[in-house]
């Protein structure tokens, strides 16, 4: 009988594709793509772009409150929705690969777990937030960001260092991902692309606003065939398929002259084939289903006094399945309830007091081991201060009772201060944070400990920033130096986890960005970044020392756009001392605009880079997709 594989139904291996579970989607795709391009061409179409002033960017995630990105202490890095549309990825971590201090490890192709690391940290030292929820697994601690589609999202901020005011999780950052919110008129659009490996993915989006209502939804289907999971001696057997089916939403409304009101709904189910450590495994899959929801209220109380009120609930399920083994079959699920509030007072017209309280479930289990839950309750104060026009202070401190280890208090201060007419700036932050022992380490089986006590971390950093007059250059230097306490690791005699380790990490983020205009953008960066086990002096496992980056946005003429996106990262140690070859990946974007009509091609690794992230794991050459996109006002 010849082998196959089930992405929801069976697929002969290397024949049909699958049918798809959102057919609808297909059609309508396909109505949209071939309607008939009405209005008249531009008429400029070999004209240069006209300079425009490039607005400053506006920084929520540091200090928990909008303000100018000049009046931040902390390092953090925004990306925006043109940005987002004009890199045209598939996925969230095709957009953090670039983001210095930030790290991405993808264990293969496309589905396979991929991991975002900052500043040396681990993939469970760094909180994830989607519309302000916790996306982090309670039962593993990290975020597969495999599955996370990057469609209908406004904004994503990388914010680096410990965050004290984020609570467990944030030791090395924060990143938070917000979904596009609609704006006035109607938009429709359509995405139709096809490419290497059987790679479909279409997507449908609808947008608007009206003087009351905005409103967002999207809808994504993706699938491929996908490369073979496992590097093999002698070649791979078999491809592993992969399938996608994303959608969001956004529904806001204003009430009450100032206030408003936001629903966010988010949810992924995405299906692939997996492979044994070492060989090929013809039927083991894995489907992994996470559902995000969000809805928040804001409202000024008094003309000095704003409050915002956030319920949010993540649940994610992970599901294996293999008929020919007992070991690959699982089910764990994740789930999180949480409340947020916060008051943001102004003391006067130079002052900013931010006061929070929140509490948390956090329920995790692992079908036939454990089933287990924990509450965690919060509160903090911040304070935002500018003390001169240039010179702008934080300081916070933040608390969490922790219904299996007790409590924990974390600090953070930061400073920025200008000179020049705001052309240049010094700017730090110091802070400390912790990360509560995910479920796995407490309560797996004969390994975990439910006595562990919190990992916690303590780091600074401090940089320069200059803009060169007007031409558009900022250059940025950041040091930075975190340490690590009470790391969570398996102990090796007695076989359980235990709080058993300490590390450091410190380096260097170098970032030169040249904007002259609204349609170019130029940005190099490298990260310098030691880390070191402070019990073996060995480097951690995966870190790279040197990691460069640079991404550049073009419009060469009024219909043709290019995005070119490259990353050098050097060589690094694997846990087991193996060293992983440097490797070098380039990414291109190209598109042509007709009116509504956008045809554009995109190759991935267009060097054709023979390279691993993760050792054994292979992952794609060169991959080239074409495809169009529609849109209509």
């Amino acid at each position: 009988m010849e082998d196959k594989r089930t992405l929801d139904v069976q697929r002969p291996r290397g024949g049909a594709r699958c049918r798809s579970r959102l057919p609808w989607l297909y059609a309508a795709a396909a109505v949209l793509l071939v309607a008939p391009v009405a209005g008249s061409q531009d008429d400029e179409a070999g004209a240069e772009a006209e300079p425009a002033t490039v607005a400053e960017e506006i920084v929520v995630s540091a200090n928990r409150y909008e303000v100018p990105a000049s009046e931040v202490g902390s390092a953090v890095t925004v990306i925006e929705a043109d940005e987002i549309e004009r890199r045209n990825p598939v996925a969230v971590l095709d957009l953090l690969r670039t983001v210095p201090g930030t790290e991405v490890t993808h264990a293969g192709g496309p589905g396979k777990i991929a991991t975002v690391r900052v500043r040396g940290g681990s993939g469970a030292q760094a909180l994830v937030l989607v519309d302000g929820v916790r996306v982090n697994s309670v039962t593993g601690g990290t975020v597969d960001f495999a599955h996370l589609l990057a469609a209908n999202i406004e904004r994503i901020e990388v914010l680096r260092g410990p965050q004290a005011t984020y609570g467990s999780e944030a030791m090395t950052g924060v990143v938070s991902i917000t979904t596009g919110r609609g704006q006035a008129g109607l938009r429709l659009s359509g995405t139709g692309e096809t490419g290497t490996h059987d790679h479909r993915r279409f997507e449908l989006g609808l947008l608007g606003a009206t003087d009351r209502w905005d409103y967002s939804v999207s809808a994504i289907d993706l699938s491929t065939d996908g490369v073979s999971h496992r590097a093999i001696e002698g070649g791979a057997v078999e491809d592993d398929p992969y399938e996608n089916q994303t959608w969001s939403t956004r529904l806001g409304a204003a009430f009450a002259g100032d206030g408003r009101i936001d629903l966010r709904a988010r949810s992924y189910r995405g299906d692939t084939a997996v492979d044994g450590f070492g060989l090929e495994d013809l039927n083991a899959m894995a489907a992994q289903d996470e559902d995000t929801v969000s809805l928040t209220v804001e409202k000024d109380l008094a003309s000095f006094w704003r409050q915002t009120v956030r319920v949010g609930r993540t649940d994610a399920t992970l599901l294996g399945t293999d008929p020919d083994t007992i070991w690959n079959n699982y089910e764990i699920r994740s789930e999180i309830r949480q409340i947020d509030l916060q008051s943001d007072v102004r003391l006067g017209t130079d002052n900013v007091l931010n006061l929070g309280l929140g509490t948390e479930n956090r329920r995790g289990a692992s079908a036939g081991t454990f089933d287990e839950e924990a509450d965690l309750d919060s509160w903090f104060v911040q304070d935002q201060w500018s003390i001169t026009d240039d010179v702008h202070v934080t300081a916070a401190v933040r608390g969490d009772e922790h219904s299996t280890f007790g409590s924990e208090t974390s600090h953070r201060v930061t400073v920025s201060g200008g000179w020049s007419d705001g052309r240049g700036r010094v700017h730090g932050s110091y802070g400390t944070a912790f990360r509560a022992p995910n479920f796995n380490e407490l309560y797996f089986p004969f390994s975990g400990d439910p006595n562990l006590l919190p990992e916690t971390t303590e780091g600074f950093d401090i940089g320069v920033q200059q803009r060169l007059g007007d031409s558009g250059v900022t250059l940025d230097l950041t040091w930075f130096d975190i340490d690590f306490d009470q790391l969570i690791e398996f102990d090796l005699t007695s076989f359980t986890f235990g709080n058993v380790a300490q590390a450091s990490s410190n380096g260097a983020e170098f970032t030169l960005r040249y904007r002259p205009d609204v349609t170019t953008s130029l940005e190099f960066s490298h990260t310098y970044n030691r880390t070191e086990d402070e019990a073996t002096g060995n480097p951690l496992a995966r870190r790279p020392k040197n990691r460069t980056t640079a991404v550049a946005l073009l419009q060469p003429t009024a219909r043709l756009a290019a995005a070119v996106m490259a990353a050098f990262v050097s060589d690094r140690t694997d846990s087991d001392g193996a060293v992983m070859d440097d490797y070098t990946k380039v990414d291109l974007h190209l598109s042509y605009s007709l009116s509504w009509l956008r045809p554009f091609v995109r190759i991935e690794n267009l060097l054709d880079e023979d390279y691993f992230e993760v050792p054994g794991f292979v992952t794609p050459g060169r991959t080239i997709f074409v495809g169009l996109r529609l849109q209509r006002r």
